[in-house]
């Protein structure tokens, strides 16, 4: 199938079917693809919180959502008819899905080919996030800068959106769907594939979001246990000082000689502070 992004190009189609990408409402091709093809074309630019598929007299408008290491996903938005296929998207999105769109030899077979192509972008990006998470476990041993918690935060978020997103697009797919039942066998069978795949990437994205969930609880673990261990060193030193401080005319006056001075007023706290250096380091060592 003929991917055309012009005017021009459309209309050379004449009429063999064709595949047409435009990037927005306000591209010429939309209007020309409509017109031309009988498709019914979208009616705002917004963007499509959730996949879906609606078919209605042969007419199918299908939303999908590309996983990004973003803050969004990016949409493609099909609408197809027996004439032909608009798509709609950012300019990176539509690559995703121009060579299947373009291998394809029919309108079906167009639609099934994108779900496919989106799937694999889904497992790519998956691909990055598993190589990201290992660099966050070899670095998990010791304090982490409140930077990178921010960003294992974050990371947890996108996996969420992927996973609620795969997991929608993997419905779409299943056999009882309207979409599956509108197909012929020989693509059925491809459209499962895409299932199985959509269902890898989710519970991949949920295996994920569970390893950096456990990464930031253990680094909240490190963060508390060096705010003890702060608290626990400096207690016996704060004791020590303030008693040596306020007591230091009463010590000078009292003690018999400067070596029981030195005893009571330096000797004594600085034992006192070994101790509890030691005793916490066996505690905070022995976890």
């Amino acid at each position: 199938m003929q991917v055309v992004d012009t005017v021009a190009a459309l209309e050379a189609l004449g009429d063999t079917p064709g595949c047409a990408f435009a990037r927005d409402l306000q591209d010429p091709v939309v209007e020309a693809a409509v017109r031309s093809w009988d498709i019914q074309g979208p009616r705002t630019d917004e963007l499509a919180r959730r996949p879906f598929a609606h078919l209605t007299g042969g007419r199918l408008e299908l939303v999908l959502l590309l996983p990004d290491h973003g803050a969004q996903h990016l949409t493609v938005r099909i609408h197809a008819a027996a004439a032909g296929v608009l798509v709609m998207g950012a300019t990176e999105a539509l690559e995703a899905v121009r060579a299947e769109a373009g291998a394809a030899d029919g309108v079906r077979e167009a639609v099934v080919g994108m779900l496919l192509a989106v799937a694999r972008r889904g497992e790519e990006v998956l691909d990055g996030f598993e190589d990201e998470s290992e660099r966050f476990e070899d670095r998990a041993d010791g304090y982490a800068a409140s930077a990178q918690r921010r960003l294992l935060g974050r990371r947890r978020a996108e996996l969420f959106r992927i996973q609620e997103a795969q997991a929608a697009m993997h419905r779409l797919c299943l056999p009882e769907e309207q979409l599956s039942q509108e197909l012929p066998k020989e693509l059925r069978h491809r459209l499962r594939r895409a299932a199985v795949e959509f269902e890898a990437n989710g519970s991949a994205a949920a295996r994920l979001h569970t390893v950096l969930g456990d990464l930031l609880a253990e680094q909240g673990a490190v963060v508390n246990e060096r705010l003890t261990l702060v608290a626990t060193i400096f207690l016996p030193l704060t004791l020590a000082t303030g008693f040596f401080g306020m007591n230091f005319a009463w010590m000078q006056e009292r003690t018999g000689s400067a070596g029981a001075f030195v005893l009571l007023g330096i000797v004594l706290p600085a034992l006192a502070t070994v101790i509890t250096l030691v005793v916490v380091r066996r505690l905070t060592g022995s976890r």
